[in-house]
């Protein structure tokens, strides 16, 4: 008996649509603008936004004609933001950046410096610098020299 009203109820929320085990909410949002050491904003550079837990790149996009960016579909999770030039070389990255389940948020400004861009790329001479948790903590260090963010989250903050 048990059986069957554990098979009625599976069936009930299936069929209104409840997910049974779903996967963690992917709904929160970053946004912000690249920019070059004299605050000019860096036009169609690959902007990479790196899971710092993971060293895997959750996202990558394009700033536009005014440096913005953007990243949509986020996990909770702490991420680095790259800007990287046209030759693959990182110019700026930003500190570590915590993003909570729902969260928006915005004007986080990733600003390149000639000291950041030197120093990570010397740090970067091993080839599984960027797949090691010391070579993303490393670059989001760098970034913290690197970068003014000015973040405002909105949204469920919650954990």
């Amino acid at each position: 008996m048990k059986r069957f009203f554990s098979l009625a109820l599976v069936l009930a929320l299936v069929s209104i649509g409840v997910p049974l085990g779903a996967a963690a909410p992917q709904n929160a949002s970053l946004a912000g603008i690249a920019r070059n050491a004299g605050g000019d904003p860096l036009v169609n550079h690959t902007v990479r936004l790196r899971n710092v837990a993971t060293g895997q790149i959750a996202g990558t996009t394009w700033s536009s004609a005014q440096g913005a960016f953007s990243f949509t579909g986020l996990a909770q999770g702490n991420y680095v933001i790259e800007v990287v030039d046209a030759t693959g070389k990182i110019i700026a990255t930003s500190a570590s950046i915590p993003v909570a389940t729902g969260a928006a948020i915005t004007g986080v400004t990733v600003t390149a410096s000639a000291a950041s861009a030197a120093a990570i790329g010397a740090a970067a001479g091993t080839g599984s610098f960027f797949t090691s948790t010391a070579g993303i903590v490393l670059i989001a260090a760098a970034g913290v020299g690197a970068t003014a963010a000015i973040v405002r989250a909105t949204g469920s903050a919650s954990k």
